[in-house]
């Protein structure tokens, strides 16, 4: 038994289904959120959490440490070398280590088919807690949305739409999916963390504070609200509101876009595939640059994408797509930005629709050109 080894694979995967055992060895009193662990860098004994290891998803033990001035970074194995104080790529030292942490040497084969089963038992498990989850997060924003008010003139988002330089009584084939209402800033909550049945677990102690909120529909190919885009604004409508991310997404945006408008004919997508009409269809990343080339050209059909990384996932490929056009913001100072973007149209372009960018003339976007910003 003492020369049993599992594959790099194996070996991984075993480590993963310890991390929590991992990391309260390695790295101990940090605290869980959203999917990664942050704590003091144990490396450099720094006193605010900057060590970044991620909990979920294949990523699993892979780590960031944003102390360094390098940003180190690897997976489950370059974590475990790097907490012992070897080069991130010491592969062999990880493997011995996480051998005897994992108790391998000594296992007999019952043993061994044991461990394999119970670990494909937890993944499936996890795999339906994550379905329910999502399901449920999905659930929860089709309420939210359905709870909404209609955006009228005068109401605070109202008037946070036309201090941009939005009436929405000029969008001409304004898709109608904007509702608002007041809303918990749910990054402001405080929670404590606590383990339940071996798993850390987040309980809410204090609510964020509630704001008044714009909230867009994220939509997928087939039509259906699978998340929700938030505009946090102020309570007077003169700008966003004073908070740390104004703009927030729940559960999550992949694959999903605002549509913001119709565009020629104002069908919505499903009515102009069957009717066989297309147009050029103007991809944003945000609300308010959406609903600016809305205004300014009412013959495009215009959905928000919500970030730069979320391009390449938009649902281009229909009949009611003749072309795309791509509205990233002026961000010639970012190579990465500029980088996701190309990607973005290469990946789009796969799908045999024509694909160009749509440059703002000046300022950052098109809602800073329709406001006469410059910068």
């Amino acid at each position: 038994m003492a020369n049993y080894r599992p594959s790099p694979a194996d070996l991984k995967a075993r480590a993963q289904d310890r991390l929590e055992d991992l990391l309260h060895r390695l790295a101990p009193g940090g605290k869980h959120a959203r999917g990664v662990y942050m704590v003091c860098s144990p490396i450099r004994r720094e006193k605010n959490p900057s060590f970044a290891v991620w909990t979920q998803g294949e990523a699993c033990g892979a780590f960031k440490d944003f102390a360094d001035p390098d940003a180190t970074k690897g997976d489950i194995f370059g974590l475990v070398a790097y907490l012992n104080g070897h080069p991130i790529d010491d592969f062999e030292f990880a493997r011995t280590w996480l051998e005897d942490f994992l108790g391998l040497a000594t296992m007999t084969p019952a043993e061994k088919d044991e461990a394999r089963r119970a670990r494909e038992r937890r993944r499936t498990e996890e795999a339906e807690a994550k379905a329910h989850k999502a399901q449920w997060a999905e659930r929860q924003a089709h309420r939210a949305w359905s709870g909404g008010r209609v955006i009228l003139p005068g109401s605070i988002p109202w008037l946070y739409l036309m201090h941009r330089g939005i009436d929405l009584r000029f969008v001409e084939t304004y898709a109608g999916d904007l509702r608002w209402d007041r809303c918990e800033y749910f990054l402001g909550a405080e929670y404590v963390h606590e383990i339940r049945d071996g798993r850390p677990f987040r309980r809410k102690v204090r609510p964020g504070p509630m704001l008044p909120c714009i909230l867009t529909p994220l939509r997928d190919g087939a039509g259906a609200l699978r998340a929700l885009h938030y505009t946090f604004i102020a309570p007077d409508g003169s700008g966003k509101a004073d908070v740390e991310k104004p703009k927030l997404i729940w559960p999550q945006q992949l694959g999903l876009v605002m549509r913001i408008a119709n565009g020629e004919g104002n069908h919505s997508p499903e009515e102009a595939d069957a009717l066989g009409a297309s147009c050029t269809l103007v991809l944003t990343e945000g609300l308010e640059d959406g609903l600016s080339v809305a205004l300014s050209a009412p013959d495009v059909r215009v959905w928000g994408c919500a970030s730069i990384s979320n391009f390449a996932h938009a649902p281009v490929g229909r009949p009611c797509v003749a072309d795309v056009l791509i509205h990233a913001q002026n961000d010639h100072g970012n190579p990465a930005a500029q980088a996701t973007v190309a990607r973005a149209e290469d990946a789009l372009a796969r799908l045999g629709k024509p694909i160009a960018r749509l440059i703002a003339p000046t300022g950052k976007d098109l809602n800073d050109t329709l406001r006469g910003k410059n910068g």
